[in-house]
């Protein structure tokens, strides 16, 4: 015999649950992994990228500025300075070789069973901390050549779409919304899995950029950083975000601090240019905002700030709290063609980093 609620006991749990966050397509995003000094009050970005190993008190002081809060960790890394570096040392053909130029950082084989509730252990710690989402990054191991030159039993791009689905499904059940780092030619395989996606670099690779339309046409935000000089490279922005819809922020280097300069399309390039999202979704691409930034260096001790641009190159800069590196690898459009290492991004005002773990 069917048990059948009344629709207004179905109602009012259908009203408990929370809606995850999703940004929208123009939103304006920093990324500032490394920054032990960032200073909200001059922040003009409605995101802001942070380690999540951030305090709970900090993250309550963006809010209360009205940010929204992504939360930072590598899921495809170990990091020595982390706090759970030893439970992941414990597990035995977990943590594998050093990352090429990373000597704090070491990989992982996400095909282990046993980093599943390490994963989960982290997500929770950033759903305590009232972050409202998160992203894992180093899920492109499967082409870097640390792994597959070095390893016997390689990793495939097919492992990188079972631990993303896994990821995916993981943080949605926990109530948490969930971006998918660097790794464009997985995105049609794992698209319905994330809320939004982060990109390093997409600019440097012709039509990289213009890999997301499909991702951002369907309603999602992507978050991108570019590293250089902002005049020199106006001329590739130009020409590669035209029509895409990339929320985009440049750093003069991967060391991901509070200055930068977040790219506005009709201002810096012309009113012929092509946005790539319907004004009306968005609210956030408004004015170029530019920050005098402050140079750093990357710390082993602070968390590492964005890793891989994404094929090309990794992690820049060890985030005080999670900097990406910048492994350099070549980026393809093919999920399993890739072989370059990446340079793990630092993002520089934003993810780059040097950072020594946030309080």
């Amino acid at each position: 015999m069917k048990f059948i609620l009344p629709i207004t006991i179905i109602a009012a749990l259908l009203s408990n649950v929370k809606a995850l966050y999703s940004p929208v397509p123009g939103t304006t995003w920093n990324y500032v992994l490394g920054d032990d000094k960032f200073d909200v009050t001059k922040e003009s970005a409605q995101v802001i990228d942070v380690d999540y190993e951030i305090s709970e008190e900090k993250i309550k002081l963006y809010h209360n500025y009205g940010k929204k809060v992504i939360c930072y960790f590598s899921g495809g890394t170990i990091e020595d300075f982390r706090d759970d570096y030893k439970d992941y040392m414990a597990v035995k053909g977990l943590v594998r070789n050093a990352y090429s130029g990373w000597d704090s950082e070491r990989w992982i084989d996400i095909r282990n069973e046993n980093l599943k509730p390490l994963i989960r252990k982290r997500m929770q710690i950033a759903i305590n901390k009232k972050c409202d989402a998160i992203e894992v990054d180093n899920l492109d191991g499967y082409q870097i050549s640390d792994i597959k030159d070095e390893w016997t039993s390689p990793l495939t791009a097919n492992d990188a779409i079972a631990f993303g689905k896994w990821l995916g499904s993981t943080a949605h059940s926990l109530g948490i919304s969930i971006g998918i780092k660097n790794v464009p030619g997985l995105l049609n395989d794992l698209k319905g899995y994330f809320d939004f996606a982060i990109n390093e670099s997409c600019v440097k690779y012709k039509n990289e950029c213009a890999m997301y339309k499909p991702f951002i046409q369907s309603g999602k935000a992507v978050f991108g950083i570019t590293y250089g000089n902002f005049e020199s490279l106006l001329p590739t922005l130009c020409r590669e975000l035209n029509g895409v819809g990339i929320s985009m922020i440049v750093k003069s280097s991967q060391n991901l601090k509070q200055a930068g300069t977040i790219f506005n399309g009709k201002t810096h390039c012309g009113s012929d240019f092509n946005t790539g999202y319907s004004s009306t979704s968005s609210s956030s691409n408004k004015k170029v905002t530019t920050v005098k930034v402050v140079t750093a260096k990357k710390t082993t001790t602070t968390k590492k700030t964005t890793k891989k641009t994404t094929t090309t190159t990794k992690k820049t800069t060890k985030k005080t709290t999670t900097t990406k590196k910048t492994t350099t690898k070549k980026k393809t459009t093919t999920p399993v063609k890739k072989t370059t290492k990446k340079t793990k991004k630092i993002i520089v005002v934003v993810k780059t980093v040097i950072r020594k773990k946030s309080n």
